[in-house]
């Protein structure tokens, strides 16, 4: 097999089009984009675009698991933080129940995660390609943050969502199916049950369980 065109040391296993010349995986990965014109239908940089979104995926999970959510030290026992958790869950099964809007757990994990990366992470995303439900819930958050700003600092309005994403992923899926949150939020949320919820399955089987 010929040698890599870039480094003339490796083997050259991949064609690359701008180039007209095989080159190896090395000099692909740090030369893509930086020094060669890469076509967007090239397999190889949709392989990158792979690898640099679970990398960014898994940076943007430790972030959120960074914020307290344990026994001891969820944030949600600070009265300001559950306040504003009630006021965006409360909208959020509003829209749920109406029917009007078709939602499912992971749409509302991306949509808190959209909120988040706009206010706090300076993601720029044009309106017109965000769906309904996540321009309501942005609507709530511009009218409603300078209230939550004046109970608490800027940072933890953010880790409310963060902290929200958490309760999301640990009540959807498996037997809870794609539902599981939303219902969570439908069978609690207006009524005060003390230690106890109402969970229901993909199957629509309700049990009472205590608070974790």
């Amino acid at each position: 097999m010929a040698k890599c065109w870039m480094c003339s040391t490796r083997k050259g296993k991949r064609y690359c089009i701008p180039l007209d010349k095989l080159i190896c995986p090395t000099c692909c990965a740090e030369s893509r984009q930086v020094k060669i014109a890469c076509e967007d239908s090239c397999r190889y940089l949709e392989g990158a675009s792979f690898q640099e979104k679970r990398t960014e995926d898994k940076k943007f999970a430790e972030l959120m698991y960074s914020v307290g959510h344990g026994k001891f030290d969820d944030i949600f026992r600070e009265p300001a933080v559950a306040c504003m958790a009630y006021e965006i869950e409360s909208l959020v099964r509003d829209i749920y129940v109406s029917g009007n809007l078709r939602i499912t757990d992971t749409s509302v994990y991306q949509t808190y995660k959209t909120i988040y990366a706009i206010h706090y992470q300076d993601k720029l995303i044009e309106e017109s390609q965000l769906d309904e439900f996540t321009v309501r819930l942005l609507e709530a958050y511009r009218m409603n943050s300078s209230a939550w700003k004046a109970d608490m600092d800027e940072e933890m309005v953010g880790q409310v969502f963060l902290r929200l994403m958490i309760s999301v992923k640990k009540m959807s899926g498996g037997r809870m199916g794609e539902y599981g949150y939303l219902n969570y939020l439908k069978n609690n949320l207006e009524e005060d049950r003390g230690n106890e919820v109402v969970v229901e399955d993909k199957f629509g089987n309700k049990i009472f369980r205590e608070l974790d």
